[in-house]
């Protein structure tokens, strides 16, 4: 099994989110499209299991000890599936995964059928050369 960059979900889902309706605002600007200078959002792939994907889920929770094979496997569950988007944020200078988020559409009986989205994890990754200052001595 190889890992490649075939996305998890259409990138353009991401391209196409109403920002207009956050409630939140950033200095300087950001969006799905433009996340922060050096970032990408974008779906999951699995060339991400050696981009430090496992290290953000790390931080959340024990994530046991995945291999390659054991996650291409759920990718493509997941990927067959259409209810799952897990997104990442990128870091292209470091070529490490930053940050990441999974929504899922979960389908009721309740409700008339009706589908529920949800927003399960949201996780970004801390890294050491932000904690310390600028005058800190090691």
């Amino acid at each position: 099994m190889i890992l490649d960059e075939t996305p998890l979900f259409e990138p353009r889902l991401l391209e196409e989110l109403d920002w207009s309706q956050n409630m939140v605002s950033f200095c300087p600007t950001i969006s799905p499209v433009c996340p922060g200078e050096g970032l990408i959002l974008r779906p999951l792939c699995t060339a991400d299991f050696n981009r430090g994907f496992y290290q953000v889920l790390c931080q959340l929770t024990k994530v046991g000890d995945v291999t390659q094979e054991q996650f291409i496997k759920k990718f493509d569950h997941m990927k067959k599936t259409g209810d799952y988007f897990v997104t990442v944020v990128e870091d292209l200078n470091l070529g490490q995964i930053v940050a990441t988020a999974t929504l899922i559409v979960e389908h009721k009986f309740i409700h008339g059928c009706a589908k529920v989205h949800g927003i399960t994890v949201f996780l970004v990754k801390v890294l050491k050369a932000c904690l310390t200052p600028p005058n800190a001595v090691p």
